[in-house]
This record gives structure tokens, C-alpha cells and sequence, in this order.
């Protein structure tokens, strides 16, 4: 069976990109603003956070692909 990217990239798999990435974003600007204010402990807390929100989206990503394409 062939796999349509297309397909992939529509309704609920955008969405779950958008919230990851404007979630990231905003963790990264945070991230920058501790490491200005030099607290080590809450850029380490934001960096854990940012690989966890990544690792949520990185997993519904499959999970909506497994969905669509059945395994």
C-alpha cells in the first residue's frame, strides 16, 4: 500500500504540529529569558520541557498515522 503524504498532513495531524511547534516557541523564548537572567535551574526545566512536548507530538503523530494507514 502506498503511503499519500497528503493524507498524513490533513485535520488532526496539523493541528497537533501547530500546538507542538507554538508550544515550543513560546518554551524557547522562555528559555532564552532564564539564561538571561542566568537561572540554571529553570533553563533546565524548560529544555526538559520542550523534549517532552516533542516527544508527545513526535507520538501522536504516529498514533494518527497507525489511525489512518492500519497496521
Amino acid at each position: 500500500m502506498v503511503r499519500d503524504t497528503g493524507k498524513a498532513l490533513k485535520g488532526p495531524a496539523l493541528l497537533l504540529l501547530a500546538v507542538g511547534a507554538v508550544l515550543n516557541i513560546i518554551l524557547f523564548v522562555l528559555m532564552f529569558r532564564f539564561a538571561d537572567e542566568e537561572n540554571l535551574l529553570m533553563v533546565l526545566l524548560t529544555a526538559a520541557l520542550i523534549g517532552i512536548i516533542s516527544l508527545v507530538v513526535a507520538k501522536g503523530l504516529v498514533s494518527i498515522s497507525r489511525r489512518n494507514y492500519g497496521k
